[in-house]
């Protein structure tokens, strides 16, 4: 038996030629609604990594300053907002619940629709650098330097207000506050002095030979409770914490000799900026404590090697324009290998493809005894 429709519509299928028995009894008829065009809702485009974050985590959130273009941030990752024409006109559209016709539309088979918006864009998703600069900027301007320091003056900055501030994911932040050895004092966000944060690594290094702690087991209340005299244990705990991997149990630290190597050798460069290469590395050996290898490998992205002579230049501190950060890295050296400059591009991409394509649009390069180097696409002029 053919599905009935309504004569004006067997007329149209008709005309159509579409046999009425392949069709469901079913057929939408469309409303415009009151406050039509309603402005006020937008398509995004979301990939499965969007998809299961609001499965798991039920938001997206927008992040930014009201001069800063918006991103959205997931746990762990950071996407630009781009508008983009559809190929087709949407229109959004919900269904009409009128009781006194309901039994008698689902008799026949129609759906009452109305529709309360017009869309002809939608927003896309582009994976991008989290915008972490901005942490640096605001707590490097007053950092912790111990028990007596005066904070009567330090403008408080909490978790809470980078979240509404900076462009990127909480596990960004979090990662990059680990980097910048940033404690929390009195509930606010403190980075520690270089040389404070110095002080405390030689206390630590000095207890765990008196107490012939482990490297690997390093107990942390004990140690934090010692520091006490120069450190309030509660931060010295946090400061302990940021040296080394947690057990899980949460009772020790395994230190991190690479990161206590790394702080050496700034502790040499922070102040000279450039060495000859040969006693740097002796002077660098000569202060870390017995048993940890200094490697250059460790400085990647922290200096620059030429003619004997090593620079620090911190990769997190140059340009964030890509065409700048080029230039400064080209006019501190002539000529660089792949290993030698990745570490200073890395953090102005997300992927291979895009780090590839930076070398392409503003290096050549060439082979020399089966080793690739890059060089300026264009000479500098100035």
């Amino acid at each position: 038996m053919a599905n009935k429709f309504p004569d004006e519509i067997e007329k149209l299928l008709s005309e159509a030629r579409i046999p009425l028995e392949t069709l469901k009894p079913l057929y939408y008829e469309i409303k415009i609604g009151t406050s039509f065009p309603d402005e006020s809702t937008r398509l995004l485009e979301a990939n499965n990594q969007i998809l299961n974050e609001l499965d798991t985590a039920k938001r997206l959130i927008l992040r930014g300053t009201a001069d800063d273009f918006a991103v959205l941030c997931t746990t762990d990752g950071t996407f630009e907002l781009k508008s983009a024409e559809t190929s087709n006109t949407i229109l959004l559209a919900n269904q009409i619940k009128e009781n006194k016709n309901e039994d008698e539309n689902k008799e026949n088979g129609c759906v009452n629709l109305q529709v309360n918006s017009i869309v002809h864009s939608k927003f896309e998703l582009i994976r991008c650098v989290p915008k972490l600069r901005r942490i640096r900027t605001l707590l490097e301007k007053n950092p912790y330097c111990g028990q007596f320091d005066d904070d009567e003056n330090v403008t408080k900055i909490t978790f809470d207000d980078l979240k509404n501030e900076i462009q990127a994911s909480d596990k960004d932040i979090t990662n990059y506050l680990k980097k910048l050895n940033v404690v929390t004092v009195d509930g606010s966000l403190r980075m520690l002095d270089f040389d404070y944060c110095t002080k405390l690594i030689e206390y630590l290094l000095s207890l765990i030979s008196i107490k012939e702690w482990l490297f690997e087991e390093i107990p942390i209340v004990d140690a934090a409770s010692e520091m006490n005299s120069i450190c309030p244990k509660n931060i010295a705990k946090q400061a302990i914490q940021q040296m080394g991997s947690v057990s899980q149990d949460g009772r020790s630290i395994n230190l991190d000799k690479v990161a206590i190597c790394k702080h050496y050798a700034l502790d040499l460069l922070k102040n000279l900026e450039k060495m000859k290469l040969d006693e740097f590395m002796t002077c660098w050996s000569e202060c870390v404590p017995d048993g940890f290898v200094v490697n250059i490998d460790q400085l990647k992205g922290l200096v620059i090697i030429t003619d004997n002579t090593i620079t620090y230049t911190d990769a997190d501190l140059l340009s964030e324009n890509v065409d700048e950060r080029f230039k400064t890295l080209f006019s501190k050296k002539d000529v660089w290998s792949l290993d030698e400059l990745e570490p200073f591009l890395i953090n102005l991409t997300t992927s291979t493809n895009e780090f590839n394509s930076l070398l392409f649009t503003h290096t050549r390069s060439y082979i020399k005894n089966g080793k690739k180097f890059f060089v300026p696409k264009y000479p500098n002029t100035n």
